[in-house]
């Protein structure tokens, strides 16, 4: 019975120490108990992520970025977790990305996710548009959430950027 309690405590510390490593990316941002956001996860990071109880892993770190790892859906798989791309132009967002998004996050369905880019803005704002989806009335504190991401990344200004303002208001709209 010891045995089984001392294992228990070390499989928990393990886990915590997992979920810490993760943590420590770019602008990570936890929305739910099975919704993570982040920047662009070092290989180390992308190594703790099976222990910390992540299933899937969405990129959307286009291969023309300097800071995309070609190695990760390697790192990834190694760990028995699903990986998918949906490059996202951070500069001409389009629907047609909008749309791989919303169905790659359809399929993750209630497994446990990381959603990451560059700096968790694109991460963040498609991650916002999927749960204002799945609960129009969430919209206004999603906004905020969002808001605050964003703010907490040099340089970034959701209410400076009518890009991605656009870009979420007229795809929300159009599947809605």
């Amino acid at each position: 019975m010891r045995f089984i309690a001392l294992s228990l405590i070390g499989f928990f510390l393990a886990v915590t120490a997992a979920v810490a490593e993760l943590s420590q990316a770019r602008n990570f941002y936890q929305y739910s108990e099975s919704v993570l956001t982040a920047g662009q996860p070092t290989e180390e990071q992308l190594k703790s992520a099976g222990a910390a109880g992540v299933e899937v892993v969405i990129s959307v770190v286009p291969p023309s970025e300097r800071v995309y790892n070609a190695k990760q859906g390697d790192i990834l798989a190694k760990q028995g977790i699903e990986y998918i791309h949906v490059p996202v132009n951070w500069r001409a967002p389009d629907d047609a990305s909008f749309d791989a998004f919303m169905a790659a996050m359809d399929k993750v369905g209630d497994r446990k996710v990381l959603v990451h880019c560059w700096a968790n803005a694109r991460a963040s704002a498609l991650v916002y548009a999927h749960r204002v989806l799945s609960a129009p009335d969430t919209q206004p504190q999603e906004f905020e959430t969002l808001r605050s991401v964003w703010s907490d990344v040099a340089g970034y200004n959701l209410d400076a950027d009518t890009t991605w303002q656009n870009y979420l208001a007229d795809n929300i709209a159009r599947v809605q």
